[in-house]
């Protein structure tokens, strides 16, 4: 697959304005990269699934920098304070 890297950017863009920019706060407070790591590796059934996967995962993060400007880890729990620093 010869990849750019425009075309890995068009890809988020994409996946950011169909699934995630609808996303809750509540939804985007999970440690994606922990579910990667325990789940999101088991399910594959081709090499297109998996950078599907790669790229919501890299989308999600950049909307929980644009929302809550970091990126979450660990135990969502101690996440439920965290503020929304952009508007709705």
């Amino acid at each position: 697959m010869d990849l750019t890297f425009q075309k890995i950017i068009k890809m988020v863009v994409e996946d950011w304005k169909l699934q995630v920019k609808d996303m809750s706060d509540e939804e985007l407070l999970d440690d994606r990269s922990h579910w990667m790591k325990h789940y999101g590796r088991t399910h594959y059934t081709s090499l297109i699934d998996e950078m599907e996967v790669d790229i919501h995962t890299i989308t999600i993060e950049c909307e929980q920098l644009r929302r809550f400007s970091e990126i979450i880890y660990g135990n969502p729990e101690k996440k439920k304070d965290t503020k929304r620093i952009t508007e709705e």
